[in-house]
Parts: structure tokens; sequence; C-alpha cells
């Protein structure tokens, strides 16, 4: 059994661009996720804000994940092959720069399931971050529970 498939960016919307005017540490704010309760093995979409100053997101080379997702259930209950972390390489989200830029992301998570199949229902969130090209962390956010039924 597959605990959670791959995660698809859907959709980049309002990038914004600007002279440097936010920090070149990127920053991202938790907007929401839907739905919040969803049947087992299907999907959830989570949307964040991002602020970078020097616009190096996505892109990195050699396709070094640069968006993670952590899965904050009990890790001791994990099945085997699975760490608990989704990883997605970011397409470039500016060409040229350096410039601010500013948007809205919105992560599909396919494949939601539960940990204990005897259970009547479970509770997930994930912590969620992501890398510039130059190697700056941004702050952590965490979504709110999502409920998986059977």
């Amino acid at each position: 059994m597959r605990l959670i498939g791959s995660i698809a960016l859907i959709a980049l919307f309002a990038c914004r661009r600007e002279p440097i005017v936010f920090s070149v540490v990127p920053q991202i704010e938790y907007v929401g996720t839907t739905p919040k309760v969803v049947q087992e093995f299907g999907a959830v979409t989570i949307t964040i804000r991002y602020r970078d100053g020097d616009g190096d997101l996505g892109g990195q080379p050699d396709g070094v994940p640069d968006l993670f997702l952590k899965d904050l259930r009990d890790s001791t209950r994990f099945p085997p092959g699975y760490d608990g972390i989704l990883r997605y390489n970011m397409p470039r989200f500016l060409e040229k720069g350096p410039q601010s830029i500013q948007g809205t992301i919105e992560i599909t998570v396919p494949g939601l399931a539960r940990l204990d199949p005897n259970a009547a229902s479970e509770y997930v969130a994930f912590e969620i971050h992501i890398i510039d090209r130059a190697g700056n962390q941004s702050n952590k956010v965490r979504t709110d529970l999502i409920q998986i039924v059977p």
C-alpha cells in the first residue's frame, strides 16, 4: 500500500515583480487546505503565499528538490520506504533578476492514506518550507489538520 503519492505543483498565481524590497531569504505563509475532510487515497490542495527578495525561487540545478512537505504524524507508524517527507522541484519563477517576487503556490497532495487502516478516521498535518537557488531556507509553516476517512 502506497501511503502518499507524489505531489504536484498545480499553479503559480499572481507572481508580481518589484524592485528588491523583500528579504533575499524566502518567506512563506500558509493560506489554507481544501478539502478539510478527504476520502482515503483522495487528494488535498494546500495553498501558500511566498515572497522572495531576489526572485531566485525554483529551477534548482540537477533537479534538486526545493519544496518540502513533512508529514507530522507519528513516524514510528510510517510504512517501510516512506520517510514522511514529500519533495518537489519547483519551476523557475523568474528568468531575469534580481527582482522581488511574491505570489501564491497551490500544491496538490494525492493519495492520502490512514496509517491505521482499522481507525474510523485519522488526522494529518504537514510542515512546509522552500529553499531558493542560493540555498536560503524559508520559514516553516504548518497546515491545518486534514481528516482522512475510509
